[in-house]
């Protein structure tokens, strides 16, 4: 299974260096501008299935995207929310400023976030189960930088520092049902 897995455009949380997690802010103007431009990310490949976290910010963008590729066949697609693509929970902290965040997480106070590792587990549940209803189908599937991050690094596939998943950056992963293979990253 083919895997094009993209992050959403930007929101005003974004913009205002705010955390988001489950929070569903929608996107702004430029959020839009990004999600309509990254269609042509998804040019030249053949998608037959189209997935995106329950919040509104990656549904949208799963949708322009779509719709912006320059093909019939994606334009025509479904975008089937799942929840277990949402952000990670950043529990107390949602809403406040990175540096608030940072600071906090400095000094070791969860606030009752979600962990990584319980993130990343969500997500490779996800696609062992998608991989055994659609093995050899290519999947786009629109989330959150927090959770692709938490993904990538937590499951061995590329270590991902704090803001390098940048919104509408696409990375491309084939899984065969057991071993995820990076293709390309963050484009």
């Amino acid at each position: 299974m083919r895997i094009i897995l993209a992050r959403h455009g930007e929101t005003d949380y974004n913009k205002n260096k705010l955390v988001q997690g489950h929070t569903d802010i929608p996107l702004n103007e430029e959020g839009i501008r990004q999600g309509i431009a990254a269609g042509k990310k998804i040019e030249g490949y053949d998608i037959d299935i189209a997935y995106s976290s329950v919040l509104s910010r990656a549904y949208d963008t799963a949708r322009y995207m779509l719709d912006n590729s320059n093909s019939e066949d994606n334009k025509k697609l479904e975008v089937i929310k799942d929840k277990r693509l949402i952000e990670k929970s950043y529990g107390g902290y949602e809403g406040v400023s990175f540096a608030e965040y940072g600071a906090g997480m400095k000094a070791g106070e969860t606030r009752g976030m979600e962990l990584d590792s319980e993130a990343a587990d969500r997500v490779e549940v996800f696609f062992k189960e998608k991989y055994e209803e659609h093995p050899e189908k290519t999947m786009l599937a629109v989330c959150h930088g927090g959770l692709i991050r938490s993904f990538l690094t937590q499951k061995g596939i590329k270590e991902v520092g704090r803001g390098v998943i940048v919104n509408t950056s696409v990375s491309v992963l084939d899984y065969d049902g057991e071993r995820f293979e990076l293709i390309e990253f963050n484009k």
